[in-house]
């Protein structure tokens, strides 16, 4: 029988009352809140917002880092009825501005009273809603027209004291059906404005039910948490945790992760790909650092774990040399890969971006298995995820339970089932255009099922170029395999209409500059200087050639251009979950293309 979230956090509750629900790092050290503590402190931020004219189904936004009282704060805005609209705090005003309005939102959470400010700013001055609610208290206690949490929680805590004012809050939570919506999720898109992906609390219960038995993840599990709870692939992570009963640690922040990793010592976690590639990146590099002698008992290592990995995945016997072999090899170095993650790690999911195959192959070498899954906001994250017990590096597996996936005659994937949105908010057009009338939703994204019916993506529909001489070139794949080097952090092929392709650059500052340093070459101190090294060139030119190796002749990279500086998410050339907007990038980069294709 299908459950809101309000009544899944209910039974939760009552099912594991004392034992830890959240973990924050304060003061230096873990602090654990139980499931009751996080339930009182939901149903007082309940109460409060009732009391502020919160209406059933009224929109209210989360625009505030991944932190527990961000968990705390959902829930709460669930207890009352209302819907939840997670927002990214580093949204341009314009966007910012938009998603106020669009949603009709009537409160919103932030950081701080610095938060607040800067949200709304500029464009976004006058679409203040009419509570503003900050996390942590200013230290001169100067919250001007905000009000804290701390307060709120305590005039709800208040209130709760009267039978019939928590009896009225009670009657709300129990008023919510499965047809309610509980989330308005605005995707950032890789071009126009961002669109307000309807998500039910039906929808929610249809993804968190398959995610325990897909993952194996029961109530005594941990995770390490600090994907955004913006992205529908953290916030599916938290009411997962709801449903399955185990624990989560909130990260300090996404650059100590790792850090946090040893401390907390996590049984799963999950991830973009680009933390997977920059610890394989720092690794490689470490070793080559230590000298010859260590570095080829580190390739030589990485070599028996992927001959290891190979067999077993194969359903091969591991023959009794190679397995001493792998005992000294796991030893002297796969279990120090492997260590980087703490001790009790089972596995890490991979998901809101195409994880190279070589890259879960490496880790699954050194005893790391990372799942991979597909998915959209459209389909409440996950569609499709591999399976510790069924799996295949360069796929993202097999549907979820009661999902459908089929491919349409043009290549696009085609999902239906109980997690699919309903529609865009205020958007009937785009909800026309984007479900059929048989309820598939078309997802933009080209790929193929294999036979193993295992889901594997090639590209974006929308993304695919058509050369001048009528070759149809996906270069999603061409980028990826730029990516995989260890130079280069953003990589946009562009050639559609055009006789042959070009490539931009973006370089991996710091990883040049070790090389630079290493290789004694001057003037290293600015990003500027490091792309216009003739050296640092060549370094890319040679990996550049090591991919059109790879290509046939009319995908090959002819000429490319190191860009001066980062793309960056405030220029509106990344999405927050740092996916490229190509045209963005294009339109921004239009002169030094076009100079490319007159070289």
């Amino acid at each position: 029988m299908s459950e809101t979230i309000v009544s899944m956090f209910r039974r939760q509750v009552r099912a594991s009352g004392g034992r830890a629900a959240l973990r924050s790092k304060r003061a230096g050290r873990w602090v654990a809140t139980s499931w009751t503590e996080w339930s009182a402190r939901s149903r007082a931020i309940a109460r409060g917002l009732l009391d502020a004219s919160i209406a059933p189904g009224d929109r209210v936004v989360i625009a505030a880092s991944t932190r527990e009282e961000w968990a705390i704060a959902d829930v709460g805005i669930l207890l009352a009825g209302a819907v939840t609209v997670p927002m990214y705090p580093t949204l341009g005003a314009e966007d910012v501005a938009h998603i106020l309005r669009d949603s009709g939102a009537k409160a919103v959470f932030v950081d701080d009273r610095a938060a607040a400010d800067r949200l709304f700013s500029g464009a976004a001055s006058d679409a203040r809603p009419p509570l503003v609610v900050v996390f942590d208290p200013a230290p001169d206690g100067a919250e001007g027209t905000a009000t804290t949490l701390a307060e709120l929680e305590r005039c709800g805590r208040a209130r709760l004291a009267d039978p019939s004012s928590d009896a009225e809050l009670e009657a709300r939570g129990a008023a919510v059906t499965t047809d309610d919506l509980a989330t308005i999720l605005y995707t950032s898109g890789t071009s126009g404005r961002p669109k307000g992906v309807t998500l039910t609390h039906s929808a929610f219960d249809h993804e968190v039910r398959s995610l325990g038995p897909t993952f194996g993840i029961g109530p005594s599990d941990e995770q390490l948490l600090f994907l955004p709870l913006a992205h529908v692939f953290g916030r599916v992570l938290l009411i997962a945790q709801i449903r399955i009963g185990f624990t989560s640690s909130f990260a300090e922040s996404p650059l100590r992760a790792l850090d946090d990793m040893l401390e907390v010592n996590p049984t799963f976690f999950a991830s973009v790909p680009r933390l997977f590639e920059k610890i394989h990146q720092v690794t490689v590099d470490r070793a080559s650092r230590e000298g010859p002698v260590k570095e080829r008992l580190f390739r030589w290592a990485t070599h028996v774990g992927a001959e290891v990995s190979r067999a077993r995945r194969a359903g091969r016997r591991v023959d009794l040399t190679l397995l001493a072999q792998h005992r000294y090899a796991d030893k002297l170095v796969l279990s120090r890969i492997r260590g980087q993650f703490g001790s009790r790690l089972r596995l890490a999911i991979s998901g809101a971006a195409p994880l190279a195959p070589e890259l879960a192959e490496w880790f699954h070498a050194a005893g790391v298995l990372l799942l991979e899954a597909y998915g959209l906001t459209e389909t409440t994250a996950g569609a499709t995820a591999n399976r510790i017990g069924r799996f295949r590096f360069g796929s993202v597996g097999a549907p979820l339970d009661g999902v459908e996936v089929r491919i349409a005659p043009d290549g696009e994937i085609l999902v239906r089932g109980g997690n699919v949105t309903r529609g865009y908010w205020n958007d009937p057009a785009s909800t026309a255009e984007a479900i059929d009338a048989d309820g598939w939703l078309h997802t933009g994204d080209v790929g193929v099922l294999g036979a193993d019916g295992l889901l594997e993506i090639t590209d974006r529909k929308k993304d695919i170029l058509v050369t001048a001489g009528g070759r149809n070139i996906a270069p999603q794949r061409i980028e990826r395999m730029l990516r995989e080097s260890p130079w280069i952090s953003q990589a946009l092929v562009v050639g559609d209409k055009r006789p042959h392709l070009v490539a931009l650059i973006g370089l991996d500052v710091d990883a040049v500059r070790r090389w630079a340093r290493e290789q004694r070459l001057g003037g290293t101190e600015a990003d500027t200087d490091v792309a216009h090294q003739a050296d640092v060139r060549g370094l890319i030119e040679v990996e550049i050639d090591h991919v059109n190796r790879r290509m046939a002749t009319f995908e090959a990279i002819r000429r490319f251009s190191i860009l001066p500086d980062d793309l960056s998410v405030e220029r509106g050339e990344l999405t927050p979950t740092l996916k490229m907007r190509r045209r963005a990038v294009e339109e921004r980069y239009r002169s030094e293309i076009e100079r490319l294709y007159r070289a």
